[in-house]
């Protein structure tokens, strides 16, 4: 394996793993959070779900979209 295919399978995993370390930090503040008070709950869950999830997937872009402004809220999203 070449040194550009083992970083690319590097950022890969990293990437699939910061994504679910977000969905799991959207799931807890679904279930531990403030209440969602808005006749569309749901709409709301699966917003919070799908950014989580591509926030995390995509990573360098929303690191530098909206991590520069608050870190530790981006790396603990929604919070």
């Amino acid at each position: 394996m070449t040194v550009r295919a083992a970083s690319l399978r590097w950022f890969v995993f990293f990437s699939l793993g910061f994504a679910g370390w977000r969905v799991l930090t959207v799931a807890a503040y679904l279930l531990f959070g403030p209440p969602i008070v808005s006749n569309y709950w749901l709409t709301e869950v699966f917003f919070l779900l799908s950014k989580g999830f591509l926030g995390g997937l995509f990573w360098p872009i929303s690191l530098l979209l909206d991590g520069w402004r608050n870190p530790v809220g981006w790396l603990f999203y929604p919070w």
